[in-house]
């Protein structure tokens, strides 16, 4: 019985350590909107082009995700090293989206076009959400497995290094997701 016990604890422990070692970042989303006015999809098309959410890159999009990974730590420094002993991260989504107000004015046709652009544009925005949480875990994970280094100020240095080489690698990725998907094109996000 006692041979037992001892073996379904040590099954536990090694599923908490498992469990402890997956990164885990806190995630928050929010969604705001954008109005248009239509009763056409000629007009709805136009009003997307006029009042879409505009890019760094200048161009105006029928819908953004944005994303911000933030990550903290802490260390225990020993003599002659300093550690990581914890890290917390959390990832900030931020969806921007077309809302159609007159959309129950029109006919039965074109809200359903509409319905089903909608879906098929947020699917394509929640790649882009994924892809931030997957690059907050990749923080959290990199961060985690650092070695000691011989002073806390170097390891908070390469901390935050390695964090950013994180980021950037995740957003030649985003990037490249928005370029094989034409911005959602591929996956049916288009209007009309």
């Amino acid at each position: 019985m006692q041979r037992r016990r001892l073996c379904l604890l040590s099954i536990l422990w090694l599923l908490c350590v498992a469990a402890m070692a997956r990164a885990q970042p806190a995630v928050t989303v929010q969604t705001e909107y954008y109005d248009i006015y239509g009763w056409t999809a000629e007009e709805l098309r136009e009003q997307m082009v006029r009042f879409g959410v505009v890019w760094r890159d200048g161009k105006t999009y029928d819908a953004l995700t944005t994303w911000t990974a933030s990550w903290r730590y802490s260390w225990e420094s020993g003599p002659s090293r300093c550690r990581i002993t914890a890290v917390e991260t959390s990832v900030a989504v931020l969806h921007r989206y077309p809302r159609w107000v007159n959309k129950k004015e029109a006919g039965p046709g074109l809200q359903h076009r509409w319905e089903r652009y909608m879906a098929h544009l947020a699917t394509h925005e929640n790649g882009h959400k994924n892809i931030g949480i997957a690059a907050t875990a990749a923080i959290e994970q990199a961060i985690r497995q650092m070695p000691a280094l011989s002073n806390c100020q170097a390891l908070e240095a390469a901390a935050n290094g390695l964090a950013e080489e994180v980021l950037d690698t995740y957003r030649a990725q985003e990037a490249s997701y928005d370029q094989q998907t034409g911005h959602g094109r591929t996956q049916g996000a288009v209007f009309p």
